[in-house]
């Protein structure tokens, strides 16, 4: 948890909105800062965060009346009294930034550069710093009068003692100091667990391969996409690409994993995956797909992880006919095996009466946060069906909407709101949607209606690496991953009546929600105080 502190050192002075002279202070991840947005006042850096746990913070650097050139951050090691939090555990990012020409649909926020894609100082597999990108981190000269955000992560490792670390990031311009900042870090004395607590689809990697030019069946390819799959799962997020993980089935029904099994156990053994969306041959024929079905199906119960595995049903299924094939493949599916779990975007109560329900089909229901019915979706919890969620386009009237122009609490908000109507998992449909940008660095535009739609990370190439360069919102989604984490650890240890209590004070619906960002890092607060 990230407090912004009032000003202990003022490094440069400021005349009226804009300053002569350059000006470094410190923003929280939870506001917007424009290229135009005025200096705030905070100096220094104060965080709190458990082990296992990633907290950012963010340092902005404005240039005044010149430019600014070769800026450059020092990260330091945290110490404390009893162990230190090296300097590698933290990872400094340059917020890249998207002229917002004109506002996403239903936004009300002003037109202007917003910060996004996030560039690293370093080789995120190597350490090494990057040089030669089409967009560098640093040295990065700032323009006249213009704010430069720098996005930092702290992780703290697993068995950090609890207690106070310190230390300072240094700034720069051209080799000579600009400022430091001090950081304060306070462990606290427990730790997130490995296993996530939601389970998640954060869409497929299908296009990758071809945006970055690979045979998708090449190694070159496998090791990228592993680099994809190792990003989202620290961002406690689940992709539907794991790579080459399912088992042959043969003719006589028999299953061959001598190529697959050893990397789908450590997925789910080492690496904690929660979900496995299986694969669907619902065009192959109604025998061939339940004789499939029923193989893998018998193959994951043997390794006790069949309870992870679902089946994605006709997506958004939206007239008389749709409605059918969702009962068609349910059925087909329930008498393949009735342990497979069966998921469809689609909400509780029937989108029209004429069609009929989808009753009996779905065992997992993932309806549009504007679409959200209470009475029906608390019904099927209690006929021991499950509630996911997703989101795409604004629709609905007030939801979170998830457009790089919406407020930052946009992103923590529904996590929230999963815990109070007990909402165990989410969908997104892509985080890698590159194909229809021409360039997806300076205008990704959904539809021209939607800045980022469906694409969550950035292709790595363009800032020197081989592996995505996340966005802002993608690191405000993991925060939000690890609000839920809090709120269910707190539960397992016999408080949830007070958590429910306390996410009710700030969440009454997906249309009803507080929009302060500081009323969730105090309720987050309050909930971790619970934990022992």
């Amino acid at each position: 948890m990230l407090r912004i502190a009032l000003p202990l050192l003022m490094l440069c002075a400021m005349t009226g909105a804009l300053a002569q002279t350059p000006v470094v202070w410190v923003a929280s991840p939870w506001q917007h800062v424009l290229k135009t947005t005025d200096p705030g006042t905070a100096t220094r850096v104060t965080l709190t965060a458990a082990a296992n746990e990633y907290e950012p913070f963010r340092i902005i650097v404005r240039a005044g009346a010149q430019a600014l050139p070769d800026v450059n951050l020092t990260l330091p090691a945290l110490r404390g009294s009893k162990a230190s939090i090296p300097a590698t555990r933290l990872m400094a990012y340059r917020e890249h930034y998207l002229n917002v020409f004109e506002p996403s649909y239903r936004s009300k926020a002003p037109t202007g550069w917003y910060p996004d894609a996030l560039i690293p100082f370093v080789d995120p597999l190597t350490g090494k710093e990057l040089q030669g990108a089409k967009y560098d981190a640093a040295p990065y000269t700032i323009e006249t009068n213009s704010n430069q955000g720098y996005w930092i992560d702290v992780y703290v490792p697993k068995g950090t003692p609890a207690g106070a670390y310190r230390g300072e990031v240094t700034v720069t311009s051209a080799g000579k100091a600009l400022a430091k900042v001090p950081v304060t870090l306070t462990v606290r004395r427990f730790a997130l667990p490995d296993t996530i607590a939601m389970e998640s689809d954060f869409g497929s990697f299908g296009g990758v391969a071809k945006k970055l030019g690979l045979d998708p069946a090449s190694p070159e390819f496998a090791a990228v996409q592993d680099q994809y799959i190792d990003f989202f799962l620290a961002h406690r997020c689940m992709p539907a690409s794991l790579g080459n993980i399912w088992p042959t089935v043969k003719e006589d029904g028999t299953v061959d994993d001598s190529q697959t099994g050893e990397r789908l156990r450590q997925l789910i053994e080492e690496k904690h995956v929660n979900s496995l969306r299986m694969p669907f041959p619902w065009g192959s024929g109604p025998e061939k797909c339940k004789a499939t079905l029923r193989a893998l199906a018998g193959y994951l119960r043997q390794k006790g992880w069949l309870k992870l595995a679902y089946i994605y049903l006709r997506d958004e299924p939206n007239n008389a006919e749709e409605y059918e094939t969702v009962r068609q493949q349910g059925a087909l599916i329930k008498e393949a095996d009735p342990g497979i779990r069966r998921m469809c975007t689609e909400q509780t109560v029937s989108s029209n009466p004429a069609w009929g329900t989808l009753y009996g089909a779905v065992d997992v229901w993932c309806p549009l946060w504007g679409l959200f019915d209470e009475k029906t979706a608390a019904e099927r919890q209690a006929a021991g069906e499950t509630l996911w969620s997703y989101t795409a386009l604004c629709q609905g009237k007030n939801p979170p909407f998830w457009q790089v122009d919406f407020a930052p609490v946009s992103f923590r908000a529904p996590f929230w709101i999963s815990w109070r109507y007990g909402i165990q998992g989410f969908l997104y449909w892509s985080s890698v949607y590159w194909g229809p940008y021409e360039d997806v660095w300076s205008k990704p535009h959904f539809r021209d209606k939607y800045w980022g739609e469906g694409m969550l990370v950035y292709p790595g190439p363009e800032a020197g690496i081989s592996g995505p360069a996340p966005s802002i919102r993608l690191k405000l989604i993991r925060e939000a991953m690890e609000d839920y984490e809090t709120m269910t650890l707190a539960a397992k240890q016999g408080h949830k009546t007070r958590v429910d209590a306390i996410v009710a004070g700030l969440t009454r619906s997906f249309e009803d929600w507080e929009q302060n960002p500081e009323a969730y890092m105090a309720a987050r607060e309050e909930i971790a105080k619970l934990i022992h």
